[in-house]
């Protein structure tokens, strides 16, 4: 069977959260997904034909941000008559520095962190691109998430591995998924919007076999 690959490309955009806007679900009961994502609503996707998607993005001054701030790459799952699954990985600030977070929501949602790196400091823009990506390897497939560095010229020199989700690929049939940039403001608190600026808009890979459709 031959195989054709097509891109889809969102141009660039800026997006804003008002405070209290969220995308997390933690025991017993709490579950939020109230934060502003572009496109409105998300494009779908069959989760068979996905392959890859990736997004550059810049958050204020590290220095103006609220705890939990956050923006970056969302990956939202869904299936009639199934509870809907999802993936949002990007910048968090977090007790006072800029971290690239990763949160997989397959029941109830899990976070991990690592340092951003390159930061210049709380006086810069925190920033990166992010791409999560399908892979396979001996023991079956999973979804990658990635940080991407280029150098000045914007060639690629760097794919940090953040983080392997077993769970995404685990049963497509009858699954989407929609892609799209997030921004959140958690801190009920907060005064103002958060706004990032997706500078290179969002970049989508889909994979499809000879009937067009089906992998």
């Amino acid at each position: 069977m031959s195989f054709t690959t097509k891109s889809v490309t969102v141009p660039p955009f800026n997006l804003s959260a008002p405070s209290n806007t969220d995308i997390w679900r933690k025991p017993p009961s709490h579950n939020a997904f109230n934060a502003p994502t572009h496109p409105s609503p998300l494009p779908q996707y069959r989760m068979s034909n996905f392959q890859s998607a990736k997004l550059t993005f810049a958050l204020p001054v590290a220095s103006t941000l609220l705890q939990y701030d956050q923006a970056g790459l969302l990956l939202h799952f869904t299936k009639p008559n199934t509870k809907d699954k999802w993936v949002k990985t990007g910048i968090e600030y977090y007790n006072g520095i800029p971290y690239v977070g990763t949160v997989g929501c397959e029941n109830w949602a899990d976070w991990s962190i690592v340092p951003l790196t390159p930061f210049a400091g709380n006086d810069g823009r925190p920033t990166m691109t992010v791409e999560a990506k399908r892979e396979k390897d001996v023991l079956g497939k999973s979804m990658w998430i990635y940080q991407v560095v280029y150098d000045a010229e914007g060639k690629e020199i760097d794919r940090k591995p953040l983080r392997e989700l077993t769970w995404v690929f685990s049963d497509e049939e009858g699954w989407s998924v929609g892609v799209g940039g997030y921004v959140a403001r958690p801190n009920a608190a907060g005064d103002g919007v958060l706004e990032a600026e997706f500078e290179k808009g969002v970049e989508v890979t889909l994979l499809f076999g000879e009937d067009g459709v089906k992998v």
